[in-house]
Parts: structure tokens; C-alpha cells; sequence
């Protein structure tokens, strides 16, 4: 593989390793946790919307470490069977 395959790859990797470690700190739905305790807010539509998208995105997640995890062991048994 040259070496510019694996500078693009590292420059990827780090890349989302950064979003995700930053999108895992959680400020913004401290943030949001303070706004959903406002007087009127949850009418039944907005209810229906935020648990809406809170299942998305929980879906997402789960996704998201299902890939990481599947990926990684892939990644894995490529060395493996070249070694």
C-alpha cells in the first residue's frame, strides 16, 4: 500500500476519532436537559418530536459503535492472515 493511502487513511481515522470524542462530551444535551424543564415545553408534538429524534440518534450510536467494533476486527484478521 503507499504510503499516501495510509497518510490518507491515518488523516481520516484521526479525524473521526476527534468528532466522535468531541460529540461524546455531552455539554449540549446537559444543555438540553435544562431546556426540556421549562414551563409548556413537551406539548405532545414536541414530545413526539424529541423522542423521535433522541431514538435516532440513539440508533445512530448504537450503529456507529456496532461499525467501529466490526471494523476493528476486520482490520485485525487482515494482519493476521498476512502475517
Amino acid at each position: 500500500m503507499p504510503d499516501t493511502h495510509i497518510r490518507e487513511l491515518d488523516k481520516k481515522i484521526t479525524a473521526l476519532s476527534d468528532a466522535l470524542a468531541h460529540l461524546g462530551k455531552g455539554t449540549s444535551f446537559k444543555e438540553l436537559l435544562k431546556i426540556i424543564r421549562f414551563p409548556g415545553y413537551t406539548t405532545p408534538t414536541e414530545f413526539a418530536l424529541t423522542i423521535a429524534i433522541l431514538d435516532s440518534m440513539q440508533a445512530h450510536t448504537n450503529a456507529l459503535t456496532k461499525l467501529e467494533t466490526e471494523l476493528l476486527v476486520a482490520s485485525q484478521l487482515v494482519i493476521e492472515k498476512k502475517g
